[in-house]
């Protein structure tokens, strides 16, 4: 009964820092290469953090994932729009547009999650 709930809180955490970090302005000034290096260092910050707090890696791997896709969807759907899209449309540009970087943001969360348990075996 864990699993699930560990893999719902990673869920949880990555989908809603996603969304607020596609949708803050400040995202207009920069790059994306910068965009992307400072994902991934959230990413990685996030699942550092969450395997610290004892999730394993395989719930945090599919919780950051579907919290990305998630938080992806979340914000495609309420941004602002001339025309109301329904959640599949949201979802279907989200994954069109985004994808590399949610895999890119996934891997970088299970290797960091894969580094933290293997050093707190050994340490």
């Amino acid at each position: 009964m864990r699993w699930p709930i560990h893999a719902f809180i990673a869920a949880a955490v990555f989908a809603v820092l996603y969304k607020y970090w596609l949708t803050t302005p400040a995202l207009q000034y920069m790059s994306i290469g910068r965009w992307r290096l400072l994902a991934a260092v959230v990413a990685v910050a996030c699942g550092g953090a969450l395997s610290l707090l004892r999730l394993s890696v395989l719930a945090l791997s599919c919780g950051a994932m579907v919290g990305l896709l998630v938080g992806g969807t979340w914000a495609a759907w309420t941004f602002p729009n001339d025309v109301a899209i329904s959640v599949s449309h949201a979802f279907a540009s989200h994954l069109e547009s985004f994808w590399r970087e949610v895999l890119t943001l996934t891997l970088a969360t299970a290797l960091t999650a894969f580094l933290a348990a293997g050093a707190a075996v050994c340490g």
